[in-house]
């Protein structure tokens, strides 16, 4: 499997998303839509069961689809609907997991932000100042971990592996990791605004553009700390 050849800037990342998703377009929007589709469905369920938005985590499956799609793009491999279906099926678990540990991370990162503000004093204002730094940092870690999680090109390692991999991404460039995720939710929410886009465009072109740039840091990152390790 190709790796990606070098970093991306974020412009590059975002420009050849747009044009993969174009020149895919057939293969994301069908993928797009069941997600959408998956989601309302959850939405009108915990309307009339509110635990019901448990079943949320259960779209990380259709999510890790499309990522697979992505990186397999990425990676200069023809990308299909069977692909998608196969992401889902192969990954689902492992990103089902991932999901529900990132939920509860946030959580509990949510409720300590709420309760270290509404409790006053220096002590309150610091455990609420490093709850909101930490749900930044996990949703960072958040768009990292998609793409590397169904990259091709490491389908061998571990899952272990690849959690290190999308925590070196975090560690290792995270300026830019910040802006990559700050852009992307702001296309989600552009998204969600325009409800037409949202169904057709926002989640997989948000995905491609993360994979887009994220692989290619992987590849950097990794390489080097393999040769800072061999010295």
């Amino acid at each position: 499997m190709a790796p990606a050849a070098r970093p991306i800037s974020i412009g590059a990342a975002a420009r050849q998303a747009a044009i993969d998703f174009y020149f895919n377009s057939l293969r994301f929007v069908p993928a797009n839509m069941v997600f959408v589709l998956g989601l309302l469905v959850v939405l009108f369920a915990a309307l009339h069961w509110p635990p019901a938005i448990l079943l949320a985590l259960l779209l990380a499956a259709p999510l890790a689809g499309i990522h697979r799609m992505a990186a397999l793009l990425v990676r200069g491999e023809a990308a299909g609907i069977a692909d998608f279906v196969d992401g889902a099926r192969v990954f689902g678990l492992q990103a089902i997991g991932i999901a529900a540990a990132i939920a509860t991370l946030g959580v509990v990162l949510a409720t300590n932000l709420v309760t270290g503000f509404e409790s006053g004093g220096p002590l309150g204002w610091f455990l609420g100042a490093t709850a909101l730094w930490g749900l930044v940092a996990l949703a960072m870690f958040t768009i990292a971990v998609w793409p590397v999680l169904v990259d091709p090109s490491h389908d061998q390692a571990p899952l272990r592996r690849r959690l290190q991999l999308a925590g070196l991404v975090l560690v290792g460039r995270p300026g830019r990791l910040f802006l990559v995720t700050a852009l992307i939710a702001t296309v989600l929410v552009a998204s969600t605004v325009l409800l037409g886009a949202i169904v057709l465009v926002g989640v997989s072109y948000s995905s491609v553009f993360g994979t887009r740039w994220a692989l290619p840091a992987v590849d950097e990152l990794e390489a080097r700390f393999e040769a800072a390790r061999a010295r």
